[in-house]
């Protein structure tokens, strides 16, 4: 018997408060969405069609059976103001070409290697922290996994000036690109003479001096080695900024070979499958890989804090499992540790189910947008090419049906059995598929050399009377951050 196909599936209909709710809390809006519709939600914005996903094996086809038959939606084309054609934003042969020489840098074996930097800056932004301090530690942790992200994978000390104009700069463009994410908040991007535009542009315009400035610097730096494979000259270093301009170079050698047939078809084979990598596409990819690589883990671990210090007993079990790992000594009352290693990682299990259950409520990414490249087919519904689809890591994180009292944190509900019967999808922070997060391993591991090493210095206390918001952007930010207070460990 032919499975009967229906037009739309159930849904809102369409008006001026509908725009106003998604505009004004769209995680609210869709997990309403979720509730009373089902699996499958239909409603439109104007013309668009949009339909949101929530069942986990359906998500599973469209991110990674079917990732064919869809392209990154629309809220990333609006963040090509700022990322440009970089990782995250770029598709087809121009994302496959750049996630080729990115994707060494995430090798197990090079992630082992970051371990060592994370907990060496951490640790120095511990040292400067003092008993009492009152802290954004939204802030804090932005920072520091700035500091960790340029020398894990650029080799490059920024200073706190620069750090401090980056992050400034970030925050101008992420207010902005929030706004052109409104329904109608297109329309925005073309009245220059309003400051909020020209404030962003500005801010573009910062982070692209540091950015360019960082390029340069290397390029005049680069030293060469001819690699005995090829005969072709390669850099020494091996970050990301070494591999862009590596890329560029033999791009540039591959314009030479068929423009002059300068080297042979040995050296003719190794760099073929170039595609040409100009000053602006190392700029994007930079850009790209410093945002996406210390924003989600900072407000992961910010969330995480935020939620230990409203669950005591957490907090003591956590500490428990810290003393048991890295405890030295005692000072009098003082507790005095050793700073974490690599080879600790397997002994944090309980940091990791506490990091695990924050990501759960507070997904760093709350949502993934698609465009359907052709009618689609899903459950008895078909989706029309060009119709938005999207699919809440926030709203699946959520489920009851999934997850007893979702609301509540419990990272004692990750046992192994649990985990076992957990539907792929019903779980997924960094998105996945093909076009998932390439740094997912990067950012488990640190947030959880993080976690531990600052609570081996010190417990973090939430100052009292603060209205704790989300603020949905492409990342789940804390609206204003979140003040706490620094507090010395003791017995």
């Amino acid at each position: 018997m032919s499975k009967t196909i229906l037009e739309f599936p159930p849904g809102p209909k369409f008006s001026l408060r509908l725009l106003s709710q998604l505009s004004k809390d769209p995680i609210k809006t869709l997990s309403n969405f979720a509730q009373s519709y089902g699996e499958i939600t239909h409603f439109k914005i104007g013309n668009g069609h949009v339909y949101l996903i929530n069942n986990p094996d359906y998500i599973e086809k469209i991110l990674i059976y079917n990732h064919k038959n869809f392209r990154k939606g629309k809220r990333l084309q609006t963040a090509k103001r700022l990322l440009g054609e970089g990782l995250v934003t770029s598709e087809g042969e121009k994302h496959d070409g750049q996630r080729k020489i990115i994707h060494p840098l995430f090798l197990p074996k090079r992630i082992a290697s970051y371990g060592q930097i994370v907990v060496d800056k951490t640790s120095l932004m511990c040292k400067e922290w003092e008993d009492g301090r009152i802290m954004d530690i939204h802030k804090e942790m932005m920072n520091v996994t700035l500091r960790i992200i340029c020398k894990s994978i650029m080799n490059y000390e920024i200073d706190s000036e620069e750090a401090s104009k980056f992050s400034s700069a970030l925050e101008v463009s992420k207010k902005y690109f929030k706004r052109l994410q409104h329904p109608i908040g297109h329309i925005l991007d073309h009245f220059e003479i309003l400051p909020e535009v020209h404030k962003s542009r500005e801010s573009i315009k910062t982070l692209d001096s540091i950015v360019y400035q960082l390029i340069e610097d290397r390029k005049r730096t680069t030293s060469m080695d001819r690699d005995e494979g090829s005969g072709i000259e390669v850099e020494k270093e091996d970050d990301l900024l070494s591999r862009l301009i590596q890329a560029q170079l033999l791009s540039i050698m591959k314009s030479n070979v068929k423009q002059n047939n300068e080297f042979d078809q040995h050296q003719t084979n190794a760099i073929s499958d170039l595609n040409p990598m100009t000053d602006q596409q190392i700029r994007d990819n930079v850009i790209t890989m410093l945002i996406a690589g210390h924003e989600t883990t900072s407000n992961a671990v910010t969330w995480t804090y935020y939620l230990i210090s409203q669950h005591p007993e957490v907090e003591q079990k956590m500490f428990e499992e810290i003393d048991s790992v890295l405890l030295k000594n005692m000072d009098g009352k003082k507790k005095i540790y050793r700073n974490p290693t690599i080879k600790d990682l397997p002994k944090f299990r309980y940091i990791e189910k506490i990091f695990r259950e924050s990501m759960r409520i507070y997904p760093p990414v709350w949502s993934i947008g698609r465009l359907a490249e052709e009618d689609y087919l899903i459950d008895k519904y078909t989706i029309p090419k060009g119709s938005s689809i999207l699919m809440s890591q926030y709203v699946m994180h959520h489920d009851s049906r999934y997850y007893a009292n979702p609301s509540e944190f419990n990272p004692d509900r990750w046992t192994d059995e649990f985990e076992r019967h957990l539907p792929r999808f019903s779980y997924f922070p960094f998105g996945g598929g093909i076009r998932g997060c390439i740094g997912e391993s990067f950012a488990w591991q640190e947030g959880i050399l993080l976690i531990a090493t600052v609570s081996s210095y010190w417990r973090l206390e939430l100052i009292p009377n603060q209205k704790i918001r989300m603020d949905p952007g492409i990342t789940l930010n804390p609206k204003n951050g979140i003040k706490m207070k620094s507090r010395i460990r003791s017995i």
